[in-house]
């Protein structure tokens, strides 16, 4: 640039220069800085309320004076040339309105460029920026200029490198420096942090400034013109629009530290209430808080305030969502103040973030469960999840016992039966049906809720649920009394004597393989049901018993009798009915045949202590478990010991970090090649409200049994046999059989009696996935009933009594004499309706006593014909014209016709199962697993529909059998 430049008309004053002008003036004639005295004259009004002395980024400093007449201007020239002591600062700038004629041209003569310099602030501006040019927009900012110059303050701009210095570059530039919008901020204010130098100032960066201490006041403070025209940019479409509107009117109002809060009542006022009377009054109050001048009116101002909620939203729900809730929480907080203040509560009930929205979320779910349909229902649970305070912990807990209650809702809406055809029968079902059942129960009766409606309809649920739970059980152990007096051989359901013999020996005897067993005290089916769902995201379980018929599932394993540690803990590791202790299990666990002479050790809870701080193991139980042929058994007690010192309360899940020493020994197992089994020695029943029970004239025996003698109350059942060991072999016990007495003090649960919570032992035979399992061992997909699943349709509980009934073994029955029982009907099917799961019942005799006329036989469940259907859906399926068409435009057809119909058999038999065990089904081998799922996804999901899901863990299938059906017509 020129030194000399365009002086304004005369009839027009010189301007004021302000400071940032004279820094970025004297910044571009470096030459000012090469140490010599000088004066600057430039033309100005001579006026000067800043600090005298002006330091550029450069480093050179000036002193600043006025001179209003042609004696001052003379009188400044010469004390600074001609000075009685040193100079210093060496530069002196003198500001005058006077003109070269006025003054004595020896002293100009003596003064930097001889004259005095008129300053054009837009070309102060260009040199600032070392620009080549100025947009022509940017100069019609005539505010912005001087505003440019003065935020340069001691720091500079940045070069453009001789580049066109635009509009919205320098207004960006500007804005953010003066709001302290860069590089200053951090991403902790809930975004990433920005530059001085470009990037939009969307809606997130003006949420995020009003957030900053002082944020809003720096606008607030600018002079008139700067603040108008900043916030006149900040409002520009490509700004940030209608929340650049509204955040400056309530910056203008004093209102901009409560931008994200107000944003996020307006989101509830214009965009997810309905509109009604009350609903326009709140909107009316929300807008006088804009102040007396709001930046539009009528339905321009709804239309900003409906954007400007949907942003603001948007950007507290990030903040929720990554866990920012140092910022988060005082903005709802603020946001709860503003809809008691504007009346505004009916809008705040449907907010997706306020915590009233919440709140009316379960109260809209206490209502779905109590009174609506399923469809109603599905919704509810759907709303209440998308919430964006669902993620909190505690609101997690609360959820997921309203999804606990939903499946209850859908097992009692399958009508379950309350039949028990034999022992077998009862540990089948309920390991695979009623194991989910009390799982979901426990939820419920951990935690309630607070809602009054949802509390109803928990209580509501639960007793239903308790009264059918107590049918089964009574009917269960009226089954196991005659199995035990008659001492029937359990024929092949598994037992704790023969538990050795029957899963362990088969995988001792494999070559190079060891097993770690893990004996997880009072584990109960329900708790087994919870820490399966959690290991199957790193373990593939497998059912262990290879000879059985059927398709592969999770085995129960049948205590002994009473169902106490030391009758079925010792006779598990002794592998005989026995009473027993820690040292009789010690010397005969590792007796035993199925071993084949190998070394096996046995370590109980003092066993398990390390030797120093950082062992995880004792010296001991490391060297078993890092010695290449010595199987290990371990016994973890955390189960055993919460339930007789402690309740879980407002949360019922267990996970495996919950089970002392549990995690740790399934990293062992996995780095030393194991095997693992992980049983319990019995289950238990939860304390809810029992009552405690008069031992009549019997000695207690523990919480739930007790010797002979007095009457035997309805919730008692005598029972004797060879399977009874306590107090010796073949006594006679009495135990409870319903789930809500006890003899003893109150505890968080129990164990001893009858039920089949405490008899079912359950047992998960785990690998690492990808690790070849034993021979005859087969995968399993997913043990949950069907009515457990997310997209379950109520009724789908109608399949889980007759499904686990179709395993009972024969040989374990025992007909009860002389009872009573009403053959069930299944509900009539409409003709050519396809249905996944129905009930037949046949009456049969009890195989080991011959028919009587004289009495009734009892129903049994031979099969819900289950195999039957899917093989009938799979046919209808391959016979529609959509299932060829997808089938032609298969690039690879396996060779056998038959592969594809039986994988799908399979998938719609199982609901969900992992590649392997698919590919196994349908005869591929496992290598070709996830080539033969990927085509199986080509061949289902037609036109984007995703019938054939792949879940997360990238190894597991999963059918919608409903979408199936709906897609192809059938």
């Amino acid at each position: 640039m020129s030194d000399t430049v365009t002086t304004a008309p005369a009839t027009v004053g010189p301007a004021r220069l302000s400071a940032g002008t004279v820094r970025q003036y004297l910044a571009a004639r470096s030459r000012l800085g090469d140490g010599t005295v000088r004066v600057l004259l430039l033309r100005a009004a001579p006026a000067w309320d800043g600090p005298t002395v002006q330091r550029t980024a450069g480093g050179l400093r000036a002193r600043v004076a006025a001179a209003p007449s042609v004696l001052a201007v003379h009188e400044q020239i010469l004390g600074h040339l001609d000075p009685a002591n040193p100079t210093d600062p060496k530069v002196l700038v003198v500001l005058t309105d006077r003109e070269d004629t006025e003054l004595d041209p020896g002293l100009l003569a003596r003064v930097y460029g001889g004259k005095v310099r008129s300053v054009d602030n837009w070309e102060v501006v260009q040199e600032a920026f070392d620009a080549h040019g100025l947009d022509g927009r940017l100069r019609r900012e005539t505010w912005a200029a001087e505003a440019l110059l003065d935020a340069a303050a001691t720091r500079g701009w940045p070069s453009l490198g001789k580049g066109l210095l635009s509009r919205d570059e320098a207004l960006t530039r500007l804005t953010r420096r003066r709001l302290r919008l860069g590089r200053h901020d951090t991403d902790a204010l809930g975004g990433p942090a920005a530059h001085d130098d470009g990037d939009r100032i969307d809606p997130v960066a003006l949420f995020r400034w009003t957030l900053t201490p002082d944020g809003p006041e720096l606008l607030r403070d600018l002079r008139g013109p700067e603040r108008a025209g900043l916030a006149r940019f900040l409002a520009e479409p490509e700004q940030g629009g209608s929340t650049g509107k509204i955040v400056t009117a309530l910056v203008d109002a004093e209102h901009g530290a409560d931008a994200a809060a107000y944003a996020v009542v307006c989101a509830a006022l214009w965009g997810h209430a309905e509109t009604d009377h009350d609903l326009y009054r709140a909107r009316g109050r929300a807008e006088r808080w804009l102040g007396d001048q709001p930046p539009a009116q009528g339905d321009d101002l709804d239309r900003l305030l409906t954007s400007f909620g949907h942003s603001g939203e948007a950007y507290v729900r990030g903040l929720v969502d990554r866990g920012e809730h140092r910022l988060a929480d005082p903005v709802l907080t603020r946001a709860a103040q503003l809809v008691a203040q504007f009346g505004a509560q009916t809008a705040a009930a449907a907010s997706p973030l306020l915590a009233a929205g919440l709140d009316a979320r379960f109260t809209a779910a206490g209502h779905a469960l109590a009174d609506d349909g399923a469809e109603t229902v599905t919704a509810a649970v759907t709303e209440l999840a998308g919430h964006a305070l669902a993620a909190d912990g505690g609101t997690r807990a609360r959820i997921e016992r309203v999804r606990m209650a939903v499946r209850l809702r859908r097992w009692l809406a399958g009508r379950p039966g309350a039949d028990i055809t034999s022992v077998a029968d009862g540990t089948a079902r309920q390991i695979r049906e009623l194991s989910w059942v009390d799982r979901a129960l426990d939820h419920l009766e951990a935690g309630g809720d607070t809602d009054d409606v949802l509390a109803d309809a928990y209580s509501r649920i639960g007793a239903q649920v308790r009264a059918k739970r107590r049918e089964l059980d009574r009917a269960f152990s009226e089954r196991l009394a005659v199995w035990t007096k008659d001492g029937t051989a359990p024929g092949a359901m598994l037992t704790v004597e023969s538990f050795l013999d029957r899963v362990v020996a088969p995988v001792a005897a494999c070559p190079g393989r060891r097993v770690l067993l893990l004996l997880v005290d009072g584990m109960s089916a329900a708790i087994a049901a919870e820490l399966g769902e959690e290991l199957h995201g790193h373990w593939s379980e497998f059912d262990p018993l290879p000879d059985a018929a059927g398709a592969p599932v999770r085995r129960a394993v049948a205590a002994a009798l009473p169902t106490l540690t030391a009758v079925s803990r010792t006779s598990l590791f002794a592998g005989t009915l026995m009473k027993g202790d820690q040292s009789d299990e010690k010397r005969l666990f590792p007796q035993h045949s199925c071993w084949n002479g190998a070394p096996a050790a046995i370590f109980h809870k003092d066993d398990l202590r390390g030797p120093d701080t950082g062992s995880p193991f004792s010296s001991a139980l490391a060297e078993a478990l890092a010695d290449e042929r010595t199987h290990v058994a371990v016994v973890l007690n955390t189960v055993d010991d919460r339930l007789a010192k402690e309740q879980k309360l407002g949360d019922g899940a267990w996970q495996t970090k919950e089970i002392g020493g549990l995690e740790p020994l399934l990293r062992a197992a996995r780095a030393n090649d194991m095997t693992v089994l992980l049983t319990s020695d019995h289950g238990h029943v939860i304390e809810r409200r029992s009552s405690k029970l008069d031992a009549a004239g019997g000695t207690i025996g523990s919480a739930r049994h007790r010797t002979p003698g007095g009457p035997v109350a309805p919730a008692e059942i005598e029972l004797g046999g060879p399977r009874v060991v306590w107090p010796e072999p073949g006594s006679q016990i009495v135990v409870l059989r319903d789930h809500d007495t006890r003899y003893t003090a109150l505890k968080a649960g129990y164990h001893g009696g009858a039920t089949l919570a405490e008899f079912t032992i359950p047992l998960l035979a785990l690998l690492p996935f990808g690790a070849q399992p034993p021979a005859g061992w087969r995968e399993l997909g997913d043990p949950a009933p069907s009515w457990w699943a997310e997209d379950a349709e109520e009724g789908a509980g109608m399949e889980a009594g007759a499904k686990a009934g179709a395993d009972a073994m024969p040989d374990a029955s025992a007909a009860l004499p002389r009872r009573k029982q009403t053959k069930k009907v299944a509900p009539p099917v409409a003709e050519g309706a396809i249905t996944l799961f129905g009930e037949d019942e046949v009456a049969t005799p009890a195989p080991h006593e011959p028919a009587d006329p004289a009495v009734e036989p009892v129903a049994v469940p031979v099969s819900d014909r289950t195999e039957d259907l899917a093989t009938a859906l799979v046919k209808r399926l391959i016979a529609t014209e959509l299932y060829q068409a997808q089938l032609d435009l298969l690039a690879r057809k396996p060779r056998d016709k038959a592969v594809l119909p039986k994988a799908i058999t399979a998938l719609v038999e199982a609901g969900t199962l992992p590649m392997t065990a698919l590919a196994e089904r349908a005869g591929q081998p496992a290598t070709r697993a996830p080539g033969f799922a990927a085509t199986l996804a080509q061949l289902l999901n037609y036109d984007g529909a995703q019938i054939l899901e792949i879940l997360p863990d990238n190894r597991t299938l999963r059918l919608h059998r409903a979408q199936l059906i709906e897609q192809f017509g059938l």
